[in-house]
């Protein structure tokens, strides 16, 4: 046995991965996820979505933050502008405010990013307590209720049992097999990323959102069934409930391709992931000459249950 074999070996199969717990654990995950808000798409903000999401998934990256982190962070995000009109210059706030109670949730307690340096980032655009009122309002707005699952905890809860090996002929040899079975898990987390791209997929449920991940990994794969027996029993979806979110999955990833490929030949400009996230961090010019107190927007004589801070609720409209 080479040594590819060897390492892969020691992986748990699905058999192994599945407890008496593992349906309980599904069905929890499956009601927990009623509880997320339903989005109106009718923030001013959503012009600035795509840059606030790269900013999101770059902190991400630098800070090696999970998945799931990064995904409730953009459903953060996403669920307040959805409902408060944000100033302009407070929007890189509101993000990284998000990514710091993200943390808290998904992550380990050495792993949480700091104030400081989340406000590095942005230059030190805003005060210390700049983060720690606005904690409180996301707190607040969410009635403390943050621990929802996104498309990145089912993915991840599924990642391994993607394919096995009866996805594939029974000649199929171990290396081929485990090379096979990477690349799966390396296409299912493409598409779990494209899912972010646009805000219109924030109101389909995340469980059936990931089920169309996994399809649309195994579509792009020599599987004998792109949606067996076992993936309906896994997910509880059958093919007919995610086939048309599998296609747009692929074919949002094939024009992403094409458009890569594109630019490539376009230009042999290196703009390196430091500038793309600088260019993301940058506000209007017009911010340099505003004020960036909160005594702007907070009365000397709120309380934090009145603070607004910029955030004009549009609930009660």
């Amino acid at each position: 046995m080479d040594m590819s074999n060897i390492l892969h070996s020691t992986l748990p199969s699905f058999t192994e991965q599945c407890t008496e717990y593992s349906d309980e654990i599904i069905w929890i995950l499956q009601e927990s996820e009623l509880n997320r808000l339903t989005m109106r798409y009718t923030s001013p903000q959503l012009r600035y979505r795509e840059a606030i999401v790269n900013l999101i998934r770059s902190v991400g990256e630098c800070e090696k933050l999970r998945r799931s982190t990064v995904h409730l962070a953009i459903y953060m995000i996403d669920a307040f502008m959805d409902n408060h009109n944000i100033t302009d210059n407070r929007l890189n706030l509101v993000a990284l405010s998000c990514v710091i109670l993200a943390s808290k949730i998904e992550e380990n307690e050495p792993n949480i990013p700091s104030m400081a340096g989340m406000n590095a980032v942005v230059r030190n655009q805003y005060a210390s307590s700049d983060y720690n009122v606005l904690e409180v309002l996301l707190l607040k707005f969410f009635n403390w209720h943050l621990i929802i699952p996104t498309t990145a905890t089912f993915v991840e809860y599924w990642l391994l049992n993607i394919v096995g090996r009866a996805d594939f002929p029974p000649s199929m040899t171990d290396t081929l097999f485990y090379e096979r079975r990477d690349r799966a898990i390396e296409l299912i987390l493409e598409f779990l990323d494209i899912t972010l791209m646009d805000i219109k997929w924030t109101n389909i449920r995340p469980s059936l959102l990931a089920s169309a991940c996994l399809a649309a990994a195994r579509a792009s794969l020599p599987v004998l069934i792109v949606w067996s027996a076992s993936m309906e029993e896994l997910t509880g979806y059958s093919y007919q409930e995610i086939a048309f979110m599998t296609r747009e999955l692929m074919n949002l990833r094939a024009y992403l391709i094409t458009k890569e490929t594109s630019c490539r030949k376009r230009s042999a400009l290196d703009s390196g992931y430091l500038s793309d996230l600088g260019d993301s961090y940058t506000t209007d010019k017009r911010d340099d000459v505003e004020v960036n107190e909160w005594e702007d927007y907070i009365d000397a004589d709120d309380t934090d249950d009145e603070v607004v801070l910029a955030f004009e609720s549009k609930r009660a409209r």
